[in-house]
């Protein structure tokens, strides 16, 4: 580093400073900036997840009336309330939906854990960059000492009601090399005993809970088509400034 006349190094501005900070956080991923096949197809499914999850936000009307396609595309406690309500009233049997959950909820179970394998910290740092507490989460459980016990203990928990997403905790198993195997076992227990339980709310509390739905049919497209709308104009409005 150049040096003054006095020998003292000069101060480096404090702007500087941070603008090298930012450079450092913006660094790409290598899977990203230097893909293989296999990167590309992992890509590829991030991309189909993300197409999945937004289909699905039109459908949702739709699907609290069909609970079967909806255990089968979503799979979480919500479709399993649904379930249950449906089998208290003769709609099919309660343990049938319990069973199409599993197919809802872990048909990416696997993708989140060979991303977790393959792209380490890279994946898990990408994927909670806006939530930090989640972030703080997954690295507590990466510096705890029994780290795959300890991160193991949170696949129930993602699939509870709350902030924490089981593709992050399948990301962590996979980056801590745990057992493919013993994490699908993991995650098929834990999710049907979360489900079970609402499945149980569904049943015993089934004409109250359909009687909700009906009340939501009558306001949750327009509710639907009201954000579907927004997100378009927000992205118009930004893609005009963009122009100017």
């Amino acid at each position: 580093m150049a040096e003054h006349e006095n020998g003292v190094s000069p101060e480096i501005p404090q702007e500087a400073l941070s603008k090298a900070a930012e450079a450092e956080e913006v660094q790409v991923p290598d899977f990203l900036a230097n893909p293989q096949r296999t990167d590309i197809f992992l890509i590829g499914m991030l991309f189909v997840i993300f197409v999945f999850g937004i289909v699905l936000i039109p459908l949702r009307t739709w699907l609290l009336n069909h609970p079967w396609a909806y255990t089968l595309l979503v799979g979480g406690y919500t479709s399993s309330v649904l379930g249950g309500a449906n089998a208290s009233v003769g709609d099919g049997p309660w343990w049938g939906y319990w069973l199409c959950t599993l197919v809802g909820a872990l048909k990416f179970m696997p993708f989140y854990y060979w991303m977790g394998r393959r792209w380490g910290m890279d994946f898990i740092d990408l994927s909670t960059q806006y939530t930090p507490r989640v972030q703080r989460l997954a690295r507590r459980a990466l510096a705890s000492r029994r780290a795959q016990v300890f991160t193991s203990c949170l696949v129930p928990v993602g699939y509870c009601p709350g902030p924490i997403p089981t593709s992050i905790v399948n990301g962590l198993l996979g980056f801590l090399r745990q057992r493919a195997w013993l994490t699908a076992l993991l995650n098929i227990c834990s999710l049907l005993a979360v489900n079970g339980v609402f499945i149980a709310l569904g049943w015993t509390f089934g004409t109250e809970v359909l009687a909700v739905v009906q009340l939501i049919n009558k306001y949750l497209l327009w509710f639907t088509l009201a954000l579907i709308g927004l997100a378009f104009f927000q992205a118009w409005r930004g893609a005009k400034k963009n122009g100017k």
